[in-house]
């Protein structure tokens, strides 16, 4: 934009410039002096106007002379803003700033490396609304995965980049970048700006998970122990690992998990597992109970009452969870 004002100011000092010296020189008026200005200065010629004397035809010759030259160079800057796609991409980078502005309770992903790629495709089939932050600006913008999505180019340590990106009102952030460090300074940075956020954090190599936690992490990622984990426990316990496979793939069933909150005004409150029969009536199961002050009641009895605040750990398909989350919101 700097380029842009530059030869659009050029352009308009002249002009005027020419205007004024037609105005007092051949005693025209601003409107027919600023004609003057323009076919005398891309070399039209229609006709001359107003008194031609030796004082307008000096001028005239500087003018043209001087003018063109500088009009030549703004035109060129103009064509080469245009040509190279810098206004494009100005104009493309403010209707994503708009789109951003009006995102509330979305995800951040900072790093659209391997990790982040995999993070923000979950994200998007999941129809959670996410912004991405990537330093090397070439990447996502030949993905065809990723063409209408949001991705902010820039350092994702730097507050700037981070409020444009909408911090303050986002639901979460994740930071998948290449070092520890950098993920550390994230992360710290995130905190500062924003308290109450969740924040994921990838470790790279053991033992950096104490400096995330104390830079403000609330859960920490280490690929290469969840990938040795899953390695040993397909061996160790197929059939366990083969039933999360499937609750967590989406794609191939209509299966979910959601931690569904119970308002104090749901019907739900004071009520027993048994009374509700909620497996009968919504089609979802209750996996456990969150309580506060008593941590997670994994497969609840039929006894278990129902307390305001509960957090339910709930499995079924979309439209059952739904109908759950309705039941559980008064």
């Amino acid at each position: 934009m700097r380029r842009f004002r530059e030869a659009v100011g050029l352009l308009f000092v002249v002009g005027m410039t020419g205007a004024v010296g037609y105005h007092i020189l051949a005693k025209l008026g601003w409107l027919d002096a600023f004609y003057m200005a323009v076919t005398t200065l891309f070399t039209v010629g229609f006709r001359e106007m107003g008194e031609v004397n030796d004082k307008t035809k000096l001028f005239t010759i500087f003018y043209l002379v001087t003018g063109l030259g500088v009009a030549t160079y703004a035109i060129s800057n103009l064509t080469a803003l245009i040509v190279e796609g810098d206004l494009q991409g100005y104009l493309r980078e403010r209707r994503m700033e708009k789109r951003i502005e009006s995102l509330t309770d979305h995800i951040i992903v900072c790093g659209f490396g391997k990790m982040g790629f995999q993070a923000a495709w979950e994200l998007k089939h999941a129809n959670v609304p996410f912004v991405i932050i990537e330093i090397e600006d070439h990447k996502g913008r030949a993905n065809p995965r990723f063409s209408d999505d949001l991705i902010l180019y820039g350092n994702a340590m730097d507050e700037m980049v981070l409020e444009t990106a909408g911090i303050r009102k986002a639901k979460g952030l994740i930071t998948a970048l290449t070092t520890d460090a950098d993920n550390v300074l994230v992360t710290l940075t995130a905190r500062q700006m924003a308290p109450k956020i969740p924040i994921v954090a990838r470790s790279a190599k053991l033992g950096t998970e104490s400096k995330l936690t104390a830079a403000g992490a609330t859960h920490i990622v280490s690929p290469y122990e969840i990938g040795g984990r899953r390695m040993a426990a397909l061996l160790l316990n197929p059939d366990m690992m083969n039933f999360f496979d499937v609750v967590l793939q989406q794609d191939q069933l209509e299966l979910g998990m959601e931690r569904i909150h119970v308002h104090p005004t749901s019907k739900l409150v004071g009520q027993t597992m048994r009374e509700m029969r909620l497996r009968d009536s919504t089609g979802a199961l209750i996996v456990g109970i969150n309580r506060i002050g008593q941590g997670l009641c994994f497969n609840p009895r039929g006894d278990e009452t129902f307390q305001a605040g509960d957090d339910l750990l709930a499995l079924g398909p979309s439209d059952t969870l739904a109908a759950l989350m309705k039941l559980a919101s008064g």
